[in-house]
């Protein structure tokens, strides 16, 4: 769900896709969300989305157990699954409902489907978790790297701990990727089978921002004027080029 209404004097739900759209580029927000012109959608990735399935069951394993993932015991973490009321816990995965609280400067219901939840033994405090399958021969570092799409990963962290913090939930200052990367090496046949290597990446989450963006976003959304293309976006890009055949 997003934004469901032509204006902004009563409260509305917006999802943390609809906010990640509008930090991409104002103009495809606007007439995607506002004047309900909907861009060319990329198709799902199944095989991402079975790998996300199982990681949850994983979890979930050691979540009943109350047990640490191997994971966590690798590198020295003192963490288990969070453990919570089932039906909540799923809910808050859920891409319709997800973990959902009010903005604190506009008229929001902000919302997010988050994978996971950990919890940090040493304090007490939940940990974000986001799930990713990949496969990149060089290796990730969703941090440092260049590509706009990571930098949206860091993001997105970001807005989970948002939310968390709207639920009164004390939360651990970092977030972390459980990534799921297909090799490229060691493997020569397909046979029905991938290889992954199994890897934990770590970011010092940022919420400051955010409340700031949803006022810049709610301000656009109410403004009757188109905003201007992006520069760096490749649909404006596209429109622009296209116009002067």
């Amino acid at each position: 769900m997003a934004l469901v209404s032509q204006s902004l004097e009563i409260i509305m739900d917006l999802s943390r896709t609809a906010w990640e759209s509008f930090i991409r580029c104002k103009r495809c927000f606007y007439m995607e969300r506002k004047l309900k012109i909907r861009s060319i959608g990329m198709p799902g990735y199944p095989i991402n989305s079975r790998v996300d399935a199982l990681l949850k069951e994983e979890f979930d394993i050691y979540r009943e157990k109350q047990e640490p993932h191997p994971i966590f015991k690798k590198h020295n973490l003192n963490f288990v699954p969070f453990k919570m009321d089932k039906e909540k816990l799923n809910d808050f995965r859920n891409n319709r409902k997800g973990v959902r609280a009010k903005s604190t400067k506009t008229n929001f219901i902000i919302y997010g489907a988050i994978d996971d939840l950990w919890l940090n033994k040493d304090n007490d405090e939940v940990v974000v978790v986001d799930y990713k399958a990949t496969s990149n021969k060089y290796g990730v570092d969703y941090v440092n790297s260049k590509m706009a799409y990571h930098k949206a990963y860091l993001r997105q962290l970001d807005f989970y701990a948002y939310l968390l913090k709207l639920n009164k939930f004390k939360v651990f200052k970092t977030g972390y990727w459980f990534v799921c990367n297909a090799q490229y090496k060691d493997q020569k046949t397909f046979s029905g089978t991938l290889n992954f290597k199994i890897d934990l990446l770590s970011y010092d989450v940022n919420t400051d921002y955010i409340e700031n963006t949803l006022v810049e976003l709610e301000k656009c959304y109410n403004d009757n004027k188109i905003p201007l293309p992006s520069a760096t976006c490749d649909t404006c890009r596209w429109q622009k080029e296209t116009s002067k055949l």
